[in-house]
């Protein structure tokens, strides 16, 4: 087994990595580029790397810290995964992007009364700045406006 291959076992052993990262990251290490890739393919083969996998892991965590569809898609892209695997990840979430942006509105604001314009827009724009579309943030509003 070559010292790239362990190196990158080592690495996802501790996460996930998406493929560009991993091999960056044994470039990093010293390792010519080919050795990287011959390692990545390698890690690919067995089943130890899976873009697939660390953008599904990846918009989990995301999603656990209260971040949006936007914010993730974001933050996907940045890691130079594949638009339509991002695409795919983040429509396995579709139905549920308004009861995790009920979920972040609740632990920010615990609101429990009427919303005056000046607040609701705060609370929209803490919203849109974590990555929820105008769409969802409309749509979680009129929910809590028609409770109250």
């Amino acid at each position: 087994m070559s010292k790239a291959l362990n190196c990158a076992l080592r690495l996802l052993s501790r996460r996930e990595h998406s493929a560009e990262e991993l091999i960056t990251k044994l470039q990093q290490k010293g390792f010519p580029a080919d050795e990287a890739v011959t390692a990545l393919a390698e890690c690919q083969r067995l089943g130890y790397q899976s873009d697939e996998r660390f953008a599904q892991s990846l918009c989990r965590s995301r999603i656990n810290q209260g971040y949006g569809p936007l914010k993730i898609n974001q933050e996907l892209q940045a890691r130079h995964l594949d638009k339509e695997l991002i695409q795919d990840v983040l429509a396995q979430q579709k139905e549920k992007w308004a009861e995790h942006a009920r979920g972040v509105w609740q632990k920010k604001f615990k609101s429990s009364t009427k919303i005056d314009y000046p607040e609701m827009q705060k609370q929209q724009r803490f919203l849109a700045y974590r990555g929820f579309s105008m769409d969802i943030i409309s749509t979680l509003f009129r929910e809590i406006n028609s409770e109250y």
